[in-house]
């Protein structure tokens, strides 16, 4: 899901980063499959990409 939403947006992991100072390691870990969202994780990105928590939460 976080793959299809930077894809959506058109931004990189790097960006992501900066926008929502969430460690460039650990949004890739979540890409690879190696780490599972936080809630804080999943609460800055539904703010950042505008969907409902329950999108990401499905992720925990």
């Amino acid at each position: 899901m976080l793959q299809h939403l930077l894809d959506a947006k058109g931004v990189t992991q790097a960006q992501l980063s900066r926008d929502t100072a969430l460690p460039k390691s650990t949004i890739s870990e979540v890409l690879n499959g190696k780490k599972r969202f936080s809630r804080q994780m999943i609460h800055k990105l539904a703010e950042y990409f505008h969907v409902d928590i329950s999108i990401l939460a499905a992720n925990i």
